[in-house]
């Protein structure tokens, strides 16, 4: 057998198989001796540490899909399904004008979306070009300060009014002009509830998502870490509904996911007895949220507590499905029609909440620090 040459002509150095960290190593069940040397306290002082987990993820096509993270930073990524040993792609990066976490990701129209900026603005984005490659910032634009940071959002069916949930447990409302695109505050709700499921006083709506508007009215629900579930008309602001969705929840709503009649809302269990996972459905006479299901997505049931932080409905060759990621690392999936089935889960990464977002006909994205794709 020859042996490899480089392009001078020399003789090549064989390539090592690539080095896992020890951390990876310690995750797929390889044990170490304790350390012979004690660690201690270092005389340095820590200034500071960038985190940058991801925290918003939307898809803006059908071939790329945006990721807002904690370190203020968007990056738009394409999705490479015809590569199978590569990941997706980087088109483009930018940070919050604020330079603060980007908590929201809503796209508007076919070249735009808005991202959250500080506590009193938020930020419209625009490109020209197919992949994205020239985003541009389009503008800030400013609402109340008591409303705080944008945390979630959606464009109505109409394309000409967006929703947006703050951390003051208020949403407001918006109208989108063409253009070059633009925003105009309308006017904000007070979502509140007034005895709050979690133990901080949090109001966050961490999710807003449009319900559907065939007889020609628009709606949004919106899920609250203080435990509420609300449907308000747009762009009026009437509240048609507002429930608790567990009365004896010790945490907050993390996310919800709507399909038709059907709702998927994520939260954190604490204790054997409590579900991170409901199901339910929309009873349109009177607007109440009609509780179909629950389920604990748990692998290690001696945890105290699994946070499920995001969840979605999708499909695959079976048909309609959802998938769910929690903070052991886990993706999992199932089904829901009369009630929660659940197929089961995959280790995917390190211990962590991931953002999912996934687009028909079959492509799913799960992000935290690393990216992974699927075909569904």
């Amino acid at each position: 057998m020859t042996e490899p040459t480089n392009f001078s002509g020399q003789h090549a150095v064989q390539v090592p198989p690539v080095l896992r960290s020890r951390q990876e190593l310690i995750e797929k069940g390889v044990t170490f001796p304790e350390a012979d040397v004690v660690p201690i306290a270092l005389p340095i002082t820590s200034s500071g540490a960038t985190y940058q987990m991801a925290q918003s993820l939307a898809w803006l096509d059908d071939h790329h899909f945006l990721v807002g993270r904690w370190d203020g930073s968007i990056s738009v990524f394409a999705y490479t399904e015809t590569q199978p040993f590569d990941g997706p792609l980087i088109t483009k990066a930018a940070n919050s004008p604020a330079f603060q976490g980007v908590r929201m990701v809503v796209p508007v129209a076919r070249r735009s979306f808005i991202t959250s900026n500080d506590d009193r603005t938020i930020a419209l984005w625009n490109s020209r070009e197919g992949d994205w490659s020239d985003l541009r910032l389009s503008g800030t634009f400013a609402y109340a300060p008591s409303l705080g940071v944008a945390t979630a959002g959606r464009v109505g069916i109409d394309g000409k009014t967006v929703v947006i949930g703050h951390t003051s447990g208020h949403l407001s409302i918006w109208n989108l002009l063409s253009g070059p695109p633009r925003l105009t505050f309308v006017r904000s709700v007070d979502l509140r509830n007034p005895n709050p499921v979690n133990p901080w006083g949090l109001h966050d709506i961490h999710a807003v998502e449009v319900l559907d508007a065939s007889d020609g009215t628009q709606r949004v629900i919106s899920g609250s870490e203080d435990g509420y579930l609300c449907i308000v008309e747009v762009p009026s602001g009437e509240i048609l509904s507002q429930m608790v969705y567990n009365p004896t929840a010790q945490r907050g709503i993390n996310d919800v996911n709507v399909r038709g009649e059907s709702i998927l809302v994520a939260n954190c269990s604490v204790g054997a007895a409590d579900r991170n996972l409901w199901y339910y459905t929309i009873d349109r006479s009177t607007w109440a949220v009609v509780l179909r299901d629950s389920a604990n997505l748990i692998a290690d049931t001696s945890r105290p507590q699994v946070f499920n932080f995001n969840t979605i409905w999708g499909a695959y060759s079976g048909g309609p499905c959802w998938f769910a990621s929690t903070e052991e690392g886990a993706l999992w999936m199932g089904t829901a029609e009369t009630g929660i089935d659940v197929i089961g889960y995959q280790a995917v990464t390190s211990p962590l909440g991931s953002a999912l977002g996934w687009r028909a006909p079959g492509r799913l994205v799960m992000v935290a620090y690393d990216l992974y794709e699927f075909n569904t």
